[in-house]
């Protein structure tokens, strides 16, 4: 794990001791839970009632917003009452590994507990160099390519979108392509054109239907929102050289330049894609409406996906929620496919990974980690191992997280059914081992925002044109430079 300069958390006791309500003179409690998942307040406050009941271990909870737990939280750790157990994701990590406040799973007495750190697959894992694990999750999410079912069995004439579902995910870029062209045909009112995915035959039909009759383009793309491709977009390129998290976190100069092939054929492909974007009135050019928020604002991109009038859009499992409140029916019909690519064998250096697996997967993270406080006394670490244990394997923890939390756990066996079909195809393809990792969230600070982003927003999106591979090149070294920079600039310290 590469040391990083950090405000050491003892500090935090000078922006002042107040616990913010969280804290107390003499404890009443036998665990405390910091949460930073403020969409569960009151849910977790319900599991932690309910664990009281059954085991008679009194559990208080502070829920802080993301925005403020990271301060809040170093303000508790210099309290006179520690949390038991704390939330942080991999991005604020490394600041609590440093000062010793993480419990690791070397070091956890409950062998059953032991054997669920160990369980986390290793895209998920919150670890050290040594490959001890931190943290249990909280929940996986994942990002993808989402279309309602109907629409593809309306487009291509189908009764089911199994075998279709089944062809997609294991077909390879250039049939990916020929895919897209005829969608856009069949949108132009050319139906009847044949592809191939996996070797199988499919014809787009030659008649709209109600439910394809609005679409204007092949997908929803928020040209406005720089996350979108900056960060999740251009992460697949990233798969191709770091394998997980920690792997981008630890990066060399020497592999961040690795990622130079990768990212130019993930930028040419964004060339192609972006060729095929429906917007509210009609298909999107590239241009300067491109990058208009009021045009191609995230909520712009999901309204569009909505309304019948994109058959895909690449988004996360998060997405269901926004989809059912407008469209209950629409929301019950959507499935998650693997995003394609147009890597190459020898654009691929990451242990493990292949141009298949990048095609056939999806990128599935975790939004925050459950850590036990390795300064807690030892009675106090031993009831915080029993609590995580239980909530990870009873059957009233179980039903909190999948039910009342509405997470997916990232434990989950093919018995768990969810509300949300985009969360059941993430545990689908977790227990097919189907999954990348998540690593832009250990790109050096705002890289993927204000560098790469920056630049196909600024450049590239607002070009009508054909990008020239030149333009291309010139931008990805210019954003590589910046990332080696801060590197350098970090080993100075």
């Amino acid at each position: 794990m590469r040391a990083k300069k950090i405000l050491p958390v003892v500090l935090a006791g000078i922006m002042g001791m107040a616990t913010m309500g969280c804290g107390a003179s003499s404890k009443d409690y036998d665990i405390y839970l910091y949460n930073t998942k403020s969409e569960i307040a009151d849910s977790i406050q319900d599991l932690c009632s309910a664990y009281e009941q059954e085991t008679g271990v009194k559990v208080k909870v502070y829920t802080c917003g993301t925005t403020e737990g990271l301060e809040t939280l170093r303000s508790e750790m210099n309290s006179r009452n520690q949390p038991t157990i704390y939330s942080v994701n991999q991005a604020t990590f490394q600041e609590w590994y440093e000062g010793r406040y993480a419990w690791s799973s070397n070091e956890v007495e409950n062998q059953e507990l032991k054997s669920i750190y160990e369980a986390i697959p290793d895209e998920m894992k919150l670890s050290d160099e040594a490959g001890a694990s931190y943290g249990i999750p909280y929940n996986i999410e994942g990002y993808g390519l989402i279309a309602d079912t109907r629409m593809i069995c309306d487009v291509f004439g189908l009764d089911t979108e199994d075998g279709f579902a089944a062809d997609f995910r294991a077909a390879e870029y250039p049939e990916f392509e020929q895919m897209v062209m005829a969608v856009d045909r069949y949108i132009d009112g050319e139906g009847g054109k044949q592809i191939t995915l996996n070797g199988n035959t499919y014809t787009t039909t030659t008649e709209k239907t109600v439910l394809t009759e609005n679409l204007n383009g092949v997908f929803a793309i928020a040209g406005a929102e720089k996350w979108t491709y900056g960060n999740h977009y251009v992460n697949y390129a990233l798969n191709a050289v770091f394998p997980t998290y920690q792997a981008t976190a630890n990066a060399t100069a020497e592999q961040v330049r690795q990622i130079e092939e990768p990212l130019v054929k993930i930028v040419k492909e964004l060339d192609f894609l972006s060729g095929y974007t429906a917007g509210q009135k009609g298909k999107i050019l590239r241009g300067p409406d491109y990058i208009n928020s009021t045009v191609t604002g995230y909520d712009q991109a999901v309204q569009a996906f909505v309304e019948g009038k994109a058959l895909f859009i690449k988004n996360g499992n998060w997405i269901f929620p926004n989809v059912e409140s407008v469209d209950a029916e629409k929301a019950a019909h959507l499935t998650m496919l693997p995003m394609k690519t147009n890597l190459e064998d020898s654009d691929i250096s990451a242990e493990g990974v292949t141009v298949e697996k990048i095609n056939r997967s999806i990128p599935e993270f975790v939004s925050q980690y459950y850590i036990i406080n390795a300064k807690a006394t030892a009675e106090e670490r031993k009831a915080a191992e029993e609590f995580l244990l239980w909530l990870n394997t009873s059957d009233t923890g179980m039903d909190f997280i999948t039910n009342k939390f509405a997470f997916v756990p990232f434990n989950a066996d093919s018995s768990v059914e969810l509300e949300n079909p985009l969360s059941n195809a993430l545990i689908w393809y977790m227990q097919n081992d189907l999954v990348l990792g998540n690593d832009f969230d250990a790109f050096p600070e705002s890289w993927g925002l204000n560098t790469i982003g920056a630049f196909i927003q600024e450049k590239l999106f607002t070009d009508a044109n054909e990008w020239s591979e030149d333009t291309i090149r010139e931008g990805v070294q210019s954003a590589i430079d910046s990332w080696i920079e801060s590197i350098e600039n970090k080993d100075l310290w």
